[in-house]
């Protein structure tokens, strides 16, 4: 009798938290840089009551995340593009809210319909990152174009032309063309 009671109230609990969603690994479907929102679909499977497995829906209408302070304008934007990897994280409360400022009418907690999507989540390492963590920098990539920022300075590199901006000054490894003056209040070299 104590054995049934037990297992019926883990089952009980089991369902219960198996309807509380998280976080979890999915990919863009789509994005509309206009509204910051995407389509995703959630990776893996989900496991009903009765035991049957089943792919997980896409999920429209979901906030993307951006490193970006809104009241400042300050912030990193980059491209999200059909097939990035994310990952999809679901609000404690629904997001209604916080989109309108309208109080909330229902109560869904941890719902697939209140998620939030961070792009970029990687399916393994690569050079940048190896890079950034050999230099203890950050570093910004677009193609051949990279920023690095560290303790040292910073390097902007540009195919063969290279800028570095340390305590030493400016080095320039490459053509430097300017279209106005030049002034100095120092020695100008040859």
């Amino acid at each position: 009798m104590m054995q049934e009671l037990t297992q019926q109230i883990e089952e009980t609990a089991r369902a219960v938290t198996d309807e509380i969603h998280t976080a979890m690994p999915g990919t863009v479907i789509a994005f509309d840089p206009g509204s910051g929102t995407a389509t995703v679909k959630p990776s893996g499977k989900y496991v009903t009551a009765d035991g049957k497995s089943l792919d997980y829906p896409q999920i429209t209408d979901v906030p993307v995340t951006f490193p970006f302070c809104q009241t400042a304008g300050v912030g990193i934007a980059f491209p999200v593009g059909k097939g990035d990897s994310c990952l999809i994280v679901i609000s404690e409360v629904e997001l209604d809210e916080w989109r309108t400022g309208a109080e909330s009418e229902g109560s869904l907690r941890f719902d697939l319909t209140s998620a939030m999507c961070i792009p970029g989540l990687l399916e393994g390492g690569g050079d940048i990152i190896s890079k950034a963590c050999q230099n203890n920098a950050v570093i910004v990539g677009a193609g051949d174009v990279e920023v690095m920022v560290s303790d040292a300075g910073a390097v902007i590199t540009s195919g063969g032309t290279k800028m570095t901006v340390s305590d030493d000054g400016v080095a320039i490894s490459g053509d430097l063309k300017v279209d106005g003056n030049i002034s100095s209040t120092g020695t100008i070299t040859p």
